[in-house]
């Protein structure tokens, strides 16, 4: 399996259900993003930088291999 076949995935959205159900603007304002790019990860059209990844990550007290992983495309 090389690497052009694997794509990023993320749990966000279910984090976000799961954190009392914040919305992507609070959490957007959280790590210091607009809504839309929040909305952009979620649905898999932006990969987040490093930094914005651990932010994430950090918010909801998660690794980021918790939200974050490698699917085969």
């Amino acid at each position: 399996m090389g690497s052009k076949d694997l794509k990023i995935k993320n749990n966000l959205r279910r984090c976000r259900f799961e954190h009392n159900e914040i919305s992507q603007q609070a959490l957007a304002n959280a790590v210091g993003v607009t809504r839309l790019t929040i909305h952009s990860i979620e649905k898999g059209k932006f990969n987040p930088s490093v930094l914005l990844a651990l932010k994430i990550a950090s918010y909801f007290d998660k690794s980021v291999e918790e939200i974050f992983y490698l699917e085969k495309d």
